[in-house]
């Protein structure tokens, strides 16, 4: 992976339900200042605000630009901020994800504008039929052939929620910060009331080939480091 500049604006993805809410307060202590949030009001149906980089660059102050870029949505990196090329961001495991934005939308969503995005069936329906909302966030188009150069090319660390801890030692130690194990909070965790049968994990990972190779890729670091 590359070398981080601080010189340059970051973006650091928040990929939905990785725990991005806890390592944004982690990173709000790395970058006072810089942190600039990036997320769509679901709310009031609004597009996030786009700021100027290079004005910021410019003054010293290099954003740190963290959230959501979902380019199904129109918020994605490419278009909002083509230029920016070193990221960082926390995956998780794709059906743990999938289970946990399940219930989390359905307890959060009665307020939104956009009420399609909400599962109409239950847990076991809404695995088979919906998108992993992950790799759609990635900087640039993610394929079987290209995955690991992606990973390589662009990003500065890639974390784990799995490897958490470890995973923001690494963004530390990449970034030139510090981090107290201590100081990291579990937020926005939703309670659940369904369970997924143990078949279904099977195939589900292998109806999802691109999602578990990222994810794999990314693991087997975190795992042969502890051998």
């Amino acid at each position: 992976m590359q070398n981080f500049d601080p010189n340059k604006s970051l973006i650091f993805i928040h990929v939905p339900k990785s725990g991005g809410r806890s390592v944004a307060e982690v990173a709000k202590a790395w970058f006072p200042g810089q942190f600039r949030p990036h997320y769509y009001n679901e709310q009031a149906a609004q597009m996030p605000p786009r700021h100027d980089l290079r004005a910021l660059e410019a003054a010293g102050t290099p954003p740190v630009i963290y959230g959501h870029f979902n380019k199904l949505r129109g918020f994605g990196v490419e278009q909002y901020y083509p230029d920016v090329d070193q990221f960082m961001t926390v995956l998780r495991d794709p059906l743990e994800l999938m289970i946990s934005n399940y219930f989390y939308v359905r307890k959060v969503a009665a307020g939104w504008q956009d009420q399609s995005r909400v599962p109409r069936g239950d847990l076991k329906d809404s695995i088979a039929r919906d998108p992993v909302n992950m790799l759609n966030h990635f900087p640039r188009d993610v394929t079987l052939e290209n995955y690991k150069d992606i990973i390589e090319t662009y990003f500065v660390e890639v974390g784990l929620t799995e490897f958490l801890p470890e995973s923001l030692r690494r963004m530390a130690e990449k970034t030139g910060k510090s981090f107290d194990p201590n100081s990291l909070e579990h937020r926005n965790a939703t309670e659940r009331d369904e369970t997924v049968p143990d078949d279904i994990r099977d195939v589900f990972r292998e109806a999802h080939p691109l999602e578990y190779a990222v994810y794999d890729y990314v693991r087997q670091r975190y795992e042969s480091a502890g051998r």
